[in-house]
This record gives structure tokens, sequence and C-alpha cells, in this order.
């Protein structure tokens, strides 16, 4: 006779010489009657074993659902747990990448003196917190590096960083004197943004901005900064209650010369108050994927000397790029409001900037078909005079990040961040200049030899 035990938490046979005796095969039979009742009733112990712990977990990811959706008080616990575990779970990713401050080898593939444009690229890797300047043989002329634990030994704006071989510089500034602004990502956290440094020429820091600074840094002709920055909030703002929390929140800030916040606009509320709130609406309740509703990824200033080319925009409003939204628009600082936006035929976009011709540049990640394309964008006609893309074999695809800059002679350089190349391509679409860097580049930018006095010998960046 076959009995089951009262403890709920240990289910088996009366007999314990049986109870440790393995089970036959399911669907045969081993001994007589009573070895098969015996078999039998094991099994039915095991089975309502494991229906005990399903509906246990059912029901504890049933509370904890509502606990969530109706945003009772343990909510918050939740959210931090949820959020600290996909953060852990990046992490494990990343330790498993080996990073370590070497320096990448460099490869010229491509190289027409007299058609490329004569300057020194500067270049991010995500190995390590570290930057270089090549010249257009693809030698290093000028490498900054550090550790955000050295400029951060107890961040008030992280709470666990990774460590420093997981730090890198996302986005940069290079000042004519050598000095570099630098914005530091994390890889695998929540928040990313890792905040915003300023380096001498010898890698020494000036100062620190202490915010979950993300993505990108410019800086117009009087030296004010401009950056974003990301906040984790479980409280929407007015009007936007049905967005669903925790989520990243991105704002527009803007910084002295000495790294002192001069204005914050909310970038949520900048679509919200302006002519343009109906691109956030979303009947699923979410702006984008995940916790990341916007994902700005970047924030461009337009310059005096830009601004008599674009005369609907006041001069110091800020371009940004929405990847979430498939959007660009323009956020005027007096109002603080989007004064224009749009979506066109990019996606996943990334990097636009003004040009002096009145047009837009763009780095389209997802692109047409199975490849990235860079393209030239009329705010007027939503025209694309220009577009840049590879015939399929030389295709070539950024599904994240990517840039690109239209340099002083008409050609453009490209950023395939993921593949770590660069391109310089002709306004024909001409290859006139290549280089691979063997890793992730995060950023890149062509200088000319008088934009970077510091350097040694800069009259000519051909040796």
């Amino acid at each position: 006779m076959v009995t089951f035990r009262a403890d709920s938490s240990s289910i088996g046979l009366e007999d314990e010489s049986d109870a440790n005796r393995p089970l036959a095969p399911r669907g045969r039979c081993v001994g007589g009657p009573g070895k098969q009742a015996m078999a039998s009733g094991a099994w039915r112990g095991y089975c309502l074993r494991a229906l005990y712990t399903l509906g246990i977990a059912s029901l504890s990811y049933l509370l904890g659902a509502a606990v969530v959706y109706f945003k009772l008080p343990t909510s918050g616990l939740l959210d931090d747990a949820f959020l600290g575990g996909q953060a852990w779970s990046e992490r494990r990713k990343e330790a498993n990448r080996h990073v370590d401050l070497v320096i990448p080898p460099v490869t010229i593939a491509v190289d027409q003196p007299s058609k490329a444009f004569d300057g020194y690229t500067a270049y991010s890797v995500d190995r390590g917190a570290q930057a270089f300047l090549i010249n257009m043989r693809g030698e290093i002329v000028h490498r900054w590096t550090t550790r955000f634990s050295e400029l951060w030994p107890k961040p008030p704006h992280v709470g666990n960083p990774v460590e420093d071989g997981h730090a890198y510089f996302f986005d940069c500034h290079v000042y004519p004197n050598g000095d570099l602004l630098t914005v530091f990502h994390g890889n695998g956290d929540t928040p990313y943004g890792y905040g915003l440094a300023k380096l001498d020429k010898n890698s020494k820091v000036v100062w620190t901005y202490s915010a979950n600074v993300h993505h990108s840094v410019d800086v117009d002709d009087d030296g004010v900064i401009y950056v974003l920055t990301q906040e984790l909030v479980r409280e929407t703002p007015k009007g936007l209650e049905w967005l669903s929390t925790p989520c990243l929140l991105d704002s527009l800030v803007l910084l002295s010369p000495e790294g002192k916040e001069l204005d914050r606009i909310p970038i949520l509320e900048a679509f919200r108050d302006s002519p343009y709130a109906a691109l956030l609406a979303r009947p699923d309740g979410r702006l984008g994927e995940g916790w990341d509703v916007l994902h700005t990824n970047r924030a461009s200033v337009l310059r005096k000397s830009m601004a008599p080319h674009f005369p609907r925009f006041r001069a110091g409003s800020v371009l940004i790029s929405v990847r979430q939204l498939d959007t660009i628009g323009v956020i005027d600082i007096e109002s603080r409001k989007v004064t224009w936006a749009a979506r066109g035929p990019w996606r996943g976009q990334h990097d636009p900037q003004f040009l002096d011709n009145g047009h837009l540049l763009i780095f389209d990640n997802r692109g047409f078909g199975s490849q990235s394309r860079v393209l030239e964008y009329d705010p007027d006609t939503q025209a694309c005079p220009w577009v840049y893309a590879r015939d399929e074999s030389t295709a070539f695809m950024s599904p994240i990040q990517g840039r690109a800059q239209r340099l002083g002679n008409g050609n453009t350089l490209i950023v395939n961040s993921i593949a770590g190349d660069l391109y310089e391509v002709s306004p024909k679409q001409e290859l006139v200049w290549s280089a691979r860097c063997e890793v992730h580049v995060p950023w890149a930018r062509r200088y000319s030899p008088s934009d970077v006095p510091f350097v040694q010998g800069a009259l000519h960046a051909r040796p």
C-alpha cells in the first residue's frame, strides 16, 4: 500500500528502502504488482510536488505583477530588483569579454591624397577610457587616457560602477589646445550614462560633471556646453501618466565652460508642450522598447555662424535625435519647446547635424534593405538630395551608433561603429580614404591641421 507523508515539503513513499530505489523507465513494469503500485505512487508524488511548486511560483508572479501594475507601496522595491537583475545580467555578459587598455591597430585600406580631406582623425574605442588622434597614414600622434575610478573614486551619481575596463569614452570634443571633453558610458549598467569630464592635453583632469551624462556633447561659439542626461523615474510628468514606469527620461543640459549647470530642459516635456506632442502617443503606453523610452542620442547646437542658413530656427537652438521615436527635432532654448520635428525615411537614426546649405546630415542606422546609409535631408522639401549607400558586396551595417561628418572639401566622413571602420567619400560617392580600427568605434571626427595646433608639426596631416 502506498501512503503519502503529511509534510507538504516532502512527498514520498512510506517505505524508505523503496523511496531510495530508482524508478523504472516510463512505460515499463519491473517486478510484481506491489512494485508497480509503489512506482506509480512515486510518480504521482513527484507530479504533485511539481504542481505545488509551479502553483506557488505562479501565485508569486501574479502578486508581483499586481503590485507593479497598481503601483502599490512595495512596487519600487520590485522595480529596483528588476532593473538590478537586468543590469547584473548585462554585466555578466560584459564580464566574458576581455577589455584592457592596449592600443588597437589601425589599418589604412584606401588613401587617395589628391581627393581626401587632409586632416587628423580623432576617435574613441569601447576598450577602456581612451581616445586617439591619427594622421592620414594611420599613425597615432596623440592619445588621451584615464580611468573612471581615478576621476570619480566615489561617484555620487553611479551606485555600483562597472570595472574601469568597461567605462569608456562614448563622445568627445577636442579643443585647439588639446583639452578633451568626454562623455563616459558604462557597459552593462542602468543608467548607462556615467558623466562628463574635461581633461587637458596630458589627460589630467580639469573638472568633472557628476551626472548621468550620456551619448552626446557639443560646444557653441561662446564655449557653452550642451549635453544629454538621463534619470531613472517612477513618476511620470504631468499629462503623461499613461507612460509605463520605471523608465529613463532624458534632459538637455547647458553647462558653462567651467562645467557649471546653467539650464536643464526635460525633453519629454519639451515635446508634450509643443505642437508635436502627438509623436509621443502610443496605444500600448510605451514610447519605445523597454524602459529607455526616448533614447535621445544626439544634441547639436545651431551656432551663430550657421543660423542664417536655417531662418526658421533661432541661433542656439538644439537639433536632437530621438531613436525610439525615429524622430529628429529642434528645441528652442528660450521657449523650452520643440519647435520643429520630423519623421522620415530613416530608422533608429544617429548624429544629425546642421549643414551650411540649409540641409541636415543623418546616419540612418537601419537604412534600406540590409545596410545602413547616410542621408542629406532638406527640412523644407523633405527630399534627400544626397544618399550614400554601398552595393551589396561592400554594404555596411551599424544597427546601433554610427556617425557622419561633412568635411571642408565637401567629402563626408562616415563611422561604421560596429565594424570599427571609417570611410571618407566624395560628393560623387567615391571612396577616397578608409581605415579599419579593429574594435568598436563609438565616436570619430576629422579635424583640419588648423583646428589642432597643439599637435607638433600639425601644418599637414600627411607626413
